[in-house]
């Protein structure tokens, strides 16, 4: 494994654009399939929505082993503000690797690469096979990238996956789920010269915000960087006209989700906050307008997480730390759609992903990469 193959591999991806939103990533597909292809690994494009192309490539060892699926997307947000370099230069400078998916997750993907590559060359020294899916539609959702690969069968049946997510070459075993609902508060409009004939639905949807607020949750994970759910109000539109009552209140809410819960206690939950202020003129509803990703967690003493952590070990000389991530992941739908045991593994720093001034250590690709070999040798054995 070499780093200035690995540096130069990088470079490239982080220079092609792979914007999503607007989601046209063909670019950076073609560049991975490319890639593959030189390093005499097959490369099949699998374009569902038009734009949001994803790479699979599968590496077979000897007969009658396991398989292991290696997943990461390369779909990046807009870059925004604030940059002291180009962010789409893949600049090296000091050590880093700079610009937007050099951290999330360009990077882990890189690595992914650079391993199928030395594999290939020490003549697949392992049992089974590893399916690799470089996925171009995360960031808005998954229904094109990781979902579709598994809904059309893709790595079905795996015994275990890895998602190069960015996790500083720590292991996460598991990931909060995101559900966003919007709630609806009804009242009754009237002058504002006579509040007492209305029912001001802001009013009713402060006490409902306030109430919501004092939720206690019991959900609880030890080993999650966030052990706890969260429940965020975050957009909230009413009123018509200065002098008019508002006769309707609507705000959305972000709720991350520790396992254990689900759509339907989250409703629960909401619904019964919406009926003790139920009165007077004031009524609510909620939904989900977005069912994200459900949260989950695997066993941290299963012999798959041991073998990639006696892996790190080994690699950079130090045990890593077992996690489960604040954010969402595809891990979560290899895990629940997929039916395949998920953890999350890559170079990547978490505090720089979406940020200005993206950048990742090249030191830590490269262990990354040796990480990936050594696994799958260890797990494929």
């Amino acid at each position: 494994i070499d780093p200035e193959e690995t540096r130069n591999l990088l470079g490239r991806m982080v220079r092609s654009r792979s914007l999503n939103p607007p989601g046209d990533v063909r670019e950076c597909a073609a560049i991975i399939a490319e890639e593959l292809r030189a390093r005499g690994l097959p490369a099949e494009l699998v374009e569902e929505k038009p734009g949001a192309a994803n790479v699979v490539s599968i590496l077979e060892g000897s007969p009658g082993g396991r398989t292991v699926v290696w997943n990461g997307h390369f779909d990046v947000v807009p870059p925004g503000e604030d940059w002291e370099v180009d962010p789409f230069g893949g600049e090296y400078k000091d050590g880093f690797i700079h610009g937007r998916g050099t951290c999330d997750m360009k990077s882990g993907l890189a690595a992914m690469i650079v391993a199928l590559g030395a594999l290939k060359k020490a003549g697949n020294p392992f049992r089974g096979r590893i399916v690799f899916q470089a996925v171009g539609d995360e960031e808005t959702g998954s229904d094109a990238g990781t979902r579709c690969l598994i809904r059309r069968g893709i790595g079905a049946g795996a015994d275990f996956a890895i998602v190069s997510e960015p996790t500083n070459l720590d292991v996460a075993i598991g990931n909060r789920g995101l559900r966003w609902l919007e709630v609806s508060v009804k009242g009754r409009a009237s002058h504002a010269g006579r509040p007492h004939a209305g029912a001001n639905a802001i009013h009713a949807a402060a006490r409902i915000i306030q109430d919501l607020e004092r939720l206690s949750f019991k959900a609880h994970h030890p080993l999650f960087e966030i052990p706890h759910p969260s429940l965020s109000v975050t957009m909230i539109q009413a009123g018509s006209k200065v002098n008019i009552i508002p006769e309707r209140c609507t705000f959305s809410l972000d709720r991350r989700m520790m396992p254990g819960e689900s759509s339907e206690s989250v409703l629960r939950e909401v619904e019964g906050v919406l009926e003790r202020n139920s009165s007077g003129g004031i009524s609510g509803a909620v939904r989900i307008t977005h069912e994200g990703w459900d949260p989950y967690a695997v066993d941290p003493s299963s012999p798959w997480v041991k073998g990639l952590c006696e892996s790190v070990e080994e690699v950079t000389g130090s045990f890593p730390r077992i996690k489960g991530k604040a954010g969402c992941t595809d891990a979560s739908h290899l895990y629940h759609r997929g039916k395949v045991p998920s953890v999350c593994f890559g170079p990547g720093l978490e505090d720089l992903a979406h940020k200005a001034n993206e950048k990742v250590a090249l030191e830590k690709v490269v262990q990354a990469a040796r990480v990936f070999a050594l696994s799958a040798v260890r797990l494929l054995a």
